[in-house]
């Protein structure tokens, strides 16, 4: 582990204090629990967030020996997001919904790109995800390591059951603890956030099962803790020659992946029907951690291998209708045709197959979300119902 066993008396020639050290490889074992997560975030990284986050900060704790960037800091952000082509204001990302065919116009505040037609969700937006510091907090830490040793007992007894529960609670931590790293439909829509942590539970126990993903796990880990690092204090870097091997087992893991989807039937428990996003979701996971520690050509040879350099195109809000979300009073556009959009504010999915409905109390006119019969006015909290305020 190197960093967490030196003298904290000794802190070597050139390099940050024991204090500072060990500072510093919290840090960097935070940011790497982050970037397991947002591996999470897809069936082929669920169940191996606990170890491999260990064995990406100790990876990153190695890069520590030789550097004091804190990574996920503002100084690591801006280091990303110089790399990735911004999008200017008005913009949007360019993709179309696989599910309607309809391509993106509206603009969006999140990662998570949903249709404006149906609510499907589309793509998802590295630059967005990029945006922000979403390290974290000791209480999610906390959750991953209590289940850590528990986690690997069920998986040796073949303990489906107990190894199904505990990655519920696991997940639970994460929705609650990293909302940020989440589809902001979790914060509000009790239904999708219960869907969402079933899912991922249930995708943790297809991987944790498979020979074949933890052999895929194993060898991920050899190549992580093979890795070279250079730079400075300032700017540590990735020897390229010693991360593409590392590029080359995720690769395998996405392709692994897409068919433990299919074989697990896990598209009969994802809320979002992302299978198409799978892949996607990893890489830009896996980019989020490392490009900052890349040579810019080394950078953009990884965002065209992913299939990540995003393209964007001015947003069409042309015949779209002014609306207010019943969820959270949030102003939108409901474009011609449309029949359901998920709110950039809360989250929630609105019925925009129905009218708007006015509140007796104050006035406000609001469009109740999907599967809703009733909501408190966000504007004045009076009950509002479908037939009027009650």
């Amino acid at each position: 582990m190197g960093l967490l066993n030196r003298n904290p008396k000794d802190p070597g020639g050139g390099r940050p204090s024991g204090a500072d050290q060990m500072k510093l490889a919290q840090q960097m074992q935070a940011q790497a629990m982050q970037m397991q997560a947002q591996f999470g975030n897809v069936a082929q990284q669920a169940q191996s967030m606990q170890a491999q986050a260990m064995q990406q900060a100790a990876a990153l704790q190695q890069a520590a020996q030789s550097s004091g960037a804190e990574v996920g800091s503002g100084n690591w952000v801006r280091a990303v997001l110089a790399i990735l082509a911004p999008p200017q204001p008005g913009f949007v990302k360019r993709c179309s919904c696989a599910v309607c065919g309809a391509p993106k116009k509206l603009p969006t505040v999140t990662a998570y790109v949903y249709c404006d037609y149906c609510a499907s969700l589309m793509d998802y937006d590295l630059r967005r995800a990029c945006e922000g510091d979403k390290a974290p907090g000791p209480e999610y830490a906390a959750t991953v390591n209590a289940a850590q040793a528990a986690s690997r007992a069920a998986v040796q007894a073949g303990d489906r059951d107990s190894y199904r529960d505990l990655q519920k609670r696991v997940f639970e931590a994460y929705v609650t603890h990293v909302p940020s790293a989440v589809s902001h439909r979790a914060r509000n829509d009790q239904a999708y956030r219960h869907a969402y942590v079933a899912f991922m539970a249930e995708a943790a126990v297809a991987r944790a099962f498979d020979p074949a993903a933890q052999a895929l796990d194993a060898e991920m880990k050899q190549r992580v803790m093979g890795l070279r690092y250079g730079g400075n204090m300032m700017s540590p870097t990735v020897d390229p020659a010693s991360f593409w091997p590392v590029v080359d087992v995720l690769e395998r893991q996405v392709e692994s992946a897409r068919g433990l989807y299919r074989s697990a039937r896990l598209g009969d428990l994802d809320p979002d029907g992302g299978e198409h996003l799978t892949g996607k979701l990893a890489w830009s996971g896996f980019c989020q951690g490392w490009l900052g520690m890349l040579p810019p050509d080394a950078a953009a040879r990884l965002l065209d291998r992913a299939g990540l350099t995003n393209e964007y195109v001015p947003v069409q809000q042309e015949g779209g209708q002014s609306r207010h979300c019943g969820g959270c009073g949030g102003q939108f556009s409901a474009l011609p045709g449309a029949q359901a959009i998920i709110c950039e504010g809360c989250g929630r999915k609105v019925d925009l197959g129905s009218a708007e409905i006015g509140c007796a109390s104050c006035g406000a006119t609001m469009t109740l979300p999907a599967g809703a019969d009733d909501v408190a006015c966000p504007f004045c909290q009076a009950r509002v119902e479908r037939s009027g305020m009650r």
